[in-house]
């Protein structure tokens, strides 16, 4: 139970505004990080607009001055009171927007996982086709290091080429790489919004979980004309601090039913997750408030990733797989 009155650590002192979030992540040296996301697409600049009814082609500002307040990761003294962003140290730039954050003491390192940008094809659509705006840019998995730059918004991250690329608004077509900036570990399906991320440390789950990452995925909203995506919670076999697997389907069948068009069809929309002291496994989603216990009750010692063969008909499910360009789009 909560002891005294709440104290005010940290004050963010811009308004409200899209991506307002505050993830905490806690290092072993009393350090506090906090992500300060960008509220907008690509740092557009609307002047920019061929006319008032029209999105098309719109340029983003450069330098972008958001990166100064916005779209990064800050770091400050947990013990502090009465702190705000001036108080802090930039820890790392160039992030849209991290919900899910946390420090992985296995490793000592910072990891989260960024919500990428949208509208590639709305706004340039010479250059992406529908089916190019569903299935890019990748939610971007990242490690975190002091001084990390992942270039938003002048880049966006094709995890099927593994390159960065040029953004549109910055001269980009679909085609153009830019190596000057981080790459993540891996990269995740499109617009799936990864909101939470957890290093399982338990032994109640099979050994091959063992320090490897849970990722609670909200869901898409816009990969219209396709099926919307996502709804899931992912998991990811880790080793030394590294992805050494692909990313497999570890909870499904939130959405009620396969097919959804929008994300109000969905019956829940995964958010949260937590472990508990003997190791199961809590999700939460944000829907109606719902929360679950996961846990193992098989043979701990005999379980492989043979056993997982029946989860790889989930990646059927349209709410999961990668939409084929001619085939699956919706009337």
């Amino acid at each position: 139970m909560p002891k005294g009155k709440p104290e005010i650590i940290l004050v963010d002192p811009y308004p409200i505004r899209w991506h307002n979030a505050k993830s905490l992540a806690f290092d072993k040296e009393d350090n506090m990080y906090v992500t300060f996301s960008a509220p907008t697409n690509a740092c557009e600049d609307w002047d920019t607009k061929p006319n008032t009814y029209s999105t098309e082609n719109v340029k983003g500002q450069y330098p972008c001055e958001q990166l100064e307040i916005l779209g990064g990761i800050w770091k400050f003294n947990k013990n502090k009171l009465g702190q705000s962003l001036k108080d802090g140290v930039r820890y790392a730039t160039g992030i849209r927007s991290v919900v899910g954050l946390t420090w992985n003491n296995n490793v000592n390192s910072l990891y989260g996982v960024n919500h990428g940008r949208d509208f590639l094809h709305n706004h340039y659509p010479q250059y992406y086709s529908e089916w190019d705006n569903t299935v890019l840019p990748a939610e971007e998995f990242m490690k975190i290091e002091d001084g990390d730059n992942y270039g938003w918004p002048y880049t966006y991250y094709d995890h099927f080429k593994n390159k960065r690329m040029l953004a549109p608004e910055y001269g980009g077509d679909g085609r153009i790489e830019s190596e000057d900036y981080s790459d993540p570990i891996m990269g995740l399906p499109a617009h799936w919004a990864p909101n939470d991320l957890l290093f399982y440390t338990g032994n109640h789950f099979p050994e091959r979980y063992k320090n490897g990452a849970f990722i609670a995925f909200h869901g898409s909203t816009n990969r219209m004309p396709y099926p919307q995506a996502g709804y899931i919670v992912g998991f990811i076999p880790f080793e030394k601090g590294i992805p050494n697997g692909e990313m497999e389907i570890f909870a499904d069948g939130f959405t009620g039913k396969d097919t959804i068009s929008d994300m109000e069809e969905a019956q829940y929309r995964p958010m949260g997750l937590a472990q508990g002291p003997d190791g199961s496994l809590y999700i939460s989603e944000s829907k109606k408030g719902k929360i679950w216990r996961i846990i193992f009750s098989g043979d701990r010692e005999g379980y492989e990733k043979e056993n997982l063969a029946s989860m790889s008909e989930r990646l059927k499910k349209s709410n999961i797989k990668q939409p084929t360009e001619k085939v699956d789009i919706l009337n």
